[in-house]
């Protein structure tokens, strides 16, 4: 007779706001890791579509998936939420239309068990489901890289449902900040770089649903929200600061203008030739802007 796995020590939360075609086949994917984690927190951040009553038919006979509802708030508060309801000592994020491959929670975990400076370990995902199951054919020595404070703020590393960490360090950090939502994520992120350890798994471990209606199809609105988080983070930013802000904006000219979007193309090129960032453009079209470019053609190539 064998016995069930036990529960590894992490909090799942998951926010949904109408997503009941795709929640269901998210959470199945969480309480389908080896081990199971120890419970899955979904906040309904206010559905009109029947979220929360599609969860709870579907996992009325498993305790361990918990549904809280509230008026609509927004992702950070929804996620904030979780945390502040977590009863496990690492907390992760799982947005509704995402799925995780098998053993995503043990290879993260692994990591933030054997690496007590770590305090956040996110990984790499893909669009579509791969055929062999990559996660299972890994092992706890999958490789992975240390990233500094500076290289979150080059940029947005990881997707939101790819990140575990430790549930104390989120409670610190204050959870996500709802001031600058759109970029909540990434700002969360940089924070953690800046108080502890954070590493990437060099495998992908979650399936990410590319939607049409998708915040990141709004490429001005992203670049908007990306304002907030500049301002937050100018005060405590490293050295060179000024560098970055000048290679977000390029890059945004750049997205904005192969887009055919050529009035907020300009505004963004504007904002980098800003008499503060001017003579940052050239360092930032070298260090950043050109890698950039040459990333992009190969993998298109």
């Amino acid at each position: 007779m064998t016995s069930e796995p036990m529960p590894v020590p992490v909090t799942v939360v998951v926010p949904v706001y109408n997503n009941r075609d795709t929640v269901v086949d998210a959470i199945a994917s969480a309480l389908r890791q080896v081990p199971p984690p120890a419970e899955v927190l979904v906040v309904d951040d206010g559905s009109t579509d029947g979220s929360a009553d599609a969860v709870r038919d579907a996992f009325q006979e498993v305790p361990s998936v918990r549904v809280m509802v509230q008026e609509n708030a927004g992702p950070s508060r929804a996620r904030n939420r979780g945390i502040a309801e977590a009863s496990s000592p690492y907390l992760a994020f799982l947005d509704a239309d995402d799925e995780w491959l098998p053993d995503k929670l043990a290879l993260q975990g692994h990591v933030l068990d054997s690496e007590p400076t770590v305090g956040l370990v996110a990984c790499d995902w893909v669009r579509e489901r791969p055929r062999e199951d990559v996660a299972r054919a890994s092992a706890p020595g999958t490789p992975w890289s240390r990233l500094t404070y500076r290289d979150c703020l080059v940029l947005n590393r990881f997707q939101t449902s790819t990140v575990l960490m430790r549930t104390a360090l989120a409670r610190t950090l204050g959870g996500f900040d709802a001031a600058v939502d759109g970029a909540e994520d990434w700002d969360l992120w940089v924070r953690a770089a800046q108080a502890a350890g954070v590493v990437k798994l060099n495998r992908p471990l979650v399936v990410y649903r590319d939607v049409p209606t998708g915040y990141s199809k709004d490429v001005w609105r992203v670049y908007q929200t990306m304002h907030g988080l500049l301002d937050k983070h100018r005060a405590t930013a490293p050295v060179g600061f000024g560098t970055i802000e000048a290679w977000h904006h390029l890059r945004f000219f750049v997205a904005l203008r192969l887009m055919g979007d050529r009035a907020h193309a300009r505004a963004a090129l504007g904002a980098a030739l800003s008499p503060r960032l001017l003579w940052r453009v050239p360092a930032a079209t070298l260090a950043y802007l050109l890698p950039f470019l040459v990333r992009r053609r190969v993998r298109r190539a």
